[in-house]
């Protein structure tokens, strides 16, 4: 750690005379993850395994003479899965920021997953538990194409907007992945209340949204499951088709007690078929103390509802050291023959540096 803050001085006072600053953070984990006996989330048959994590971030910001702000941010991050030993790079990004507005590229968040607001109060878990359900929408049309968004967003006061688009280089002719969304803010009482509103439109064969698998490419062709928590849904014959277009909606609270809440729907028309999530979540905070629970159930056509919740903890040490403990449930109906789910839990410790 003394390495890392020594070059993050040396790299600071290299780029001074620019105005520029170069910030490195990171995060760990460890614990211990599992599942049921239907679940292969972390290991055949839902085995308890052993679990770590571990990722480097990295910001660069700088200032013009003229005022304007720009910079860039990525994460050096151990690989998905239990294996040890690969590193990726994700969530690389660059913006400029002024008077403006701000204008960001990159691996971004849409105009739709800016404004709407999935999910309040999780402490999270270091098996992501609560928000890797079937029933969890975490986000929307992004990154369906080449997962290159640009986004502008302005902010006037208590009012926000955004607008969104990915451009498709790997299907011609396919239409731009295009979205816009608006956001409010405001207090009732002693409460702080945040809304949004957004709209996306994309094109796609089989999607599916959120954790169900999005490309049609994703699951068991056979048919013989219908659902693996790592790969998606089975999606042949299955699924959105065509033009898609997205409404959603959210609000969200914050009592001012510790008590947090929000509710989030999107509804999915597509050429063939039509879907609607629902998303309920509450969290609560007192002193180190932090609980979190999540409720979500999709509708769609053709497969009936899909639902699942999570539920999360976490204790605060000090320091960066937290204590984590999360748990999922899933279940659906008749998608391939009899009712089905799986579960999904984890315990172990979180770190920030």
């Amino acid at each position: 750690m003394k390495k890392i803050l020594l070059t993050t001085s040396a790299l600071v006072a290299f780029a001074g005379a620019a105005s520029a600053e170069i910030a490195i953070s990171g995060s760990a984990e460890m614990g211990f993850v599992g599942g049921g006996d239907n679940n292969i989330s972390f290991a055949a048959g839902g085995e308890t395994q052993f679990h770590n994590d571990i990722t480097l971030s990295i910001k660069a910001t700088g200032v013009t003479d003229g005022g304007l702000s720009f910079g860039s941010l990525f994460d050096f991050s151990k690989v998905e899965g239990n294996a040890n030993g690969n590193v990726s790079i994700d969530n690389e990004a660059a913006f400029i920021s002024g008077s403006f507005g701000t204008l960001t590229m990159g691996e971004i968040d849409g105009a739709m997953d800016w404004a709407i607001t999935e999910s309040v109060g999780n402490p999270g878990s270091i098996g992501d538990d609560e928000t890797m359900h079937a029933g969890y929408m975490g986000s929307f049309g992004d990154g369906f194409y080449d997962n290159q968004i640009v986004r502008y967003d302005y902010s006037m006061g208590d009012f926000g907007f955004a607008l969104s688009a990915e451009l498709d280089d790997d299907v011609a002719g396919r239409s731009t992945n295009y979205a816009a969304g608006v956001t409010y803010k405001t207090t009732f009482g002693s409460t702080a209340l945040g809304f949004g509103l957004a709209y996306q439109s994309f094109e796609a064969l089989g999607y599916l949204p959120g954790n169900l698998g999005g490309d049609g490419g994703y699951g068991d062709a056979t048919g013989t499951s219908a659902y693996d928590p790592v790969t998606g849904w089975n999606t042949a014959g299955l699924g959105l088709d065509g033009n898609i277009d997205i409404v959603a909606v959210s609000v969200n609270a914050d009592m001012g007690n510790g008590f947090v809440a929000g509710l989030a729907y999107s509804d999915w028309s597509a050429d063939n078929a039509d879907a609607t999530q629902t998303q309920l979540s509450l969290g609560y905070t007192t002193g180190a103390i932090s609980v979190g629970a999540n409720y979500g159930v999709y509708d769609i056509d053709g497969l009936g509802k899909i639902k699942g919740f999570g539920l999360a903890a976490a204790y605060d040490l000090g320091g960066g050291l937290s204590v984590h403990a999360g748990y999922g449930d899933s279940s659906w109906d008749n998608v391939f023959g009899p009712d089905d789910g799986f579960e999904t839990y984890s315990v172990g410790v979180a770190m920030a540096f």
